[in-house]
């Protein structure tokens, strides 16, 4: 069988030297060979580091975020409907309340620095096909973004939600909003990263919201990414900066958060730097994976008590670089890495009853990746 992934991520060489990368290809993995076979150029644009297209796979549209000749940034809908993606319409973000620069931390060199910024870009985007809505996470801005769709996918108007706050660690200078994601009940859950927070609103039908919760999570935790359960009511937060996951139950009825168990995702006594950056559930919302940046490892967790409990059964080496993005393939045997500072994807076979990785193929090239999205059934 052949699955299909989508990868992006940066195409300038801010981030890796000599980046060859021009967009967003499309990887196929041979689930026979257990290797992946090609990985052909999909769609030509400026930094696609971050993309998502709605659960309704059958819409064929793809939102992501995008630069314009490196000093404006937003976000774009892209048609998959034909051979190669055709882009429809892009919407660029003001510098208006624009943070001009915080501090953050190269892995690869081991030092901290201060990030001056030309223009900002979302960090995370997630589409809503039924009512058209863009949801947009704005780390720099410190901001959530929505944009309301036409008939035609067209962007006819926005809206902004800039959200304050800090937290206690280097990297919680500014709120730097996170991650923006539709819950079962249709309303949003958004992360702020630098404030320790979690958000969920109600979403109207042209895009606007309203706050439902203001979830105060542990000082120092810097939420990044939740896995949302389909099978409880259960969500699994991210913990970037304190590199740990919490279990977290989730009342579709008042909309309230109730913070249960945390977990850290490296190993007792691990003293080098480390920020968690993607976290996934299995199908079957039996396991639960975690990326390390810094620790250079995949975390894997099993998920017990009908999901109220986690235990960390797998601590695995991504043999890279700033390990930031995976995605499990269609049929959940494989998982497939991307190292970002190494220039290189990392495939993993994946046992179906045990949740255990072990290496299925090594040092596959691919520059600067930053975001890997199983799309076998989204582009067929």
């Amino acid at each position: 069988m052949l699955d299909k992934f989508l990868i992006g991520g940066y195409t300038s060489d801010n981030y890796t030297p000599n980046n060859q990368s021009e967009g967003i290809y499309v990887a196929t993995l041979d689930t026979d060979e257990a290797k992946i076979v090609s990985i052909e150029p999909y769609v030509k644009l400026d930094n696609p580091e971050f993309f998502n297209f709605d659960s309704n796979k059958s819409n064929h549209k793809l939102v992501t975020v995008l630069t314009k000749n490196e000093n404006t940034g937003g976000v774009g809908i892209i048609d998959t409907t034909q051979s190669e993606g055709k882009l429809i319409d892009t919407k660029m973000l003001v510098q208006k309340g624009v943070t001009p620069a915080y501090e953050a931390y190269d892995a690869s060199t081991n030092r901290y620095f201060w990030n001056e910024l030309s223009y900002t870009v979302p960090s995370y985007v997630y589409l809503d096909a039924q009512r058209r809505i863009i949801f947009a996470a704005n780390y720099n801005t410190n901001a959530v973004h929505t944009f309301k769709l036409d008939n035609q996918w067209h962007i006819t108007s926005q809206h902004n939600y800039p959200i304050e706050g800090s937290g206690p660690e280097v990297e919680q200078d500014h709120a730097h909003i996170h991650f923006t994601r539709l819950l079962p009940d249709g309303r949003l859950i958004v992360c702020g990263l630098g404030c320790d927070k979690l958000f969920v609103y109600d979403v109207a039908d042209n895009g606007e919201l309203t706050l439902v919760t203001d979830f105060d999570t542990k000082p120092g935790f810097g939420p990044r990414q939740i896995a949302i359960a389909q099978k409880s009511n259960y969500i699994y937060v991210l913990g970037e900066v304190a590199s740990r996951v919490a279990v977290a139950e989730y009342d579709h009825d008042t909309g309230r958060i109730t913070w249960l168990n945390d977990y850290s995702n490296i190993p007792e006594g691990y003293v080098g730097h480390n920020g968690s950056a993607a976290i996934r559930l299995s199908a079957d919302e039996r396991f639960l994976y975690v990326s390390n940046r810094g620790h250079n490892s995949l975390t894997v967790y099993q998920i017990l008590d009908n999901g109220l409990q986690l235990e960390k059964i797998q601590q695995i080496k991504t043999e890279g670089v700033f390990p930031r993005d995976f995605s499990l393939s269609k049929d959940n045997h494989y998982l497939l890495c991307a190292n970002q500072n190494s220039n290189e994807l990392i495939l993993y076979h994946r046992d179906l009853q045990s949740g255990y990785l072990s290496v299925a193929q090594r040092h596959i090239k691919h520059d600067a990746c930053v975001r890997v999205l199983e799309a076998t059934d989204f582009l067929a």
